[in-house]
């Protein structure tokens, strides 16, 4: 293995790690708002806020969640696009879609997030 390939596999292996490090990230925040809104609706949090408030904030949270998990599913088709042009050692493009799928998913999750931590804020104000 020549040194030009090796540095390809070292940085497919680098973007591997960052999306997988970015999905874990997105899906830990926004599953902990759901507990966060779970142990609420359950008792286990004492809160003055009527169930029926929390739906807004659960399904933003939720839908972070679902987004995360879209972003990893793209991740395999951008990491195999990268895979073949570093084992063929020709260079295409046919890697932008999944990427530009990926970024896109995860900074919709990220946005999700905002928006349910707002909800939940705003929820919360009112109540109290």
């Amino acid at each position: 293995m020549d040194n030009n390939q090796y540095t390809r596999f070292r940085a497919l292996d680098s973007l591997s790690a960052t999306f997988s490090l970015g999905f874990k990230f997105l899906a830990w925040i926004n599953g902990l708002g759901v507990l966060l809104l779970v142990f609420c609706s359950l008792g286990i949090f004492e809160s003055a806020i009527e169930l029926q408030w929390l739906r807004w904030p659960l399904a933003a949270y939720l839908a972070g969640l679902t987004l995360a998990a879209l972003g990893l599913l793209w991740t395999y088709p951008a990491l195999a696009s990268l895979l073949g042009q570093a084992v063929s050692g020709r260079v295409r493009r046919t890697h932008w879609l999944p990427m530009f799928c990926i970024m896109l998913a995860y900074g919709l999750s990220m946005m999700a997030f905002v928006a349910a931590c707002w909800f939940t804020f705003s929820v919360g104000g009112f109540f109290y």
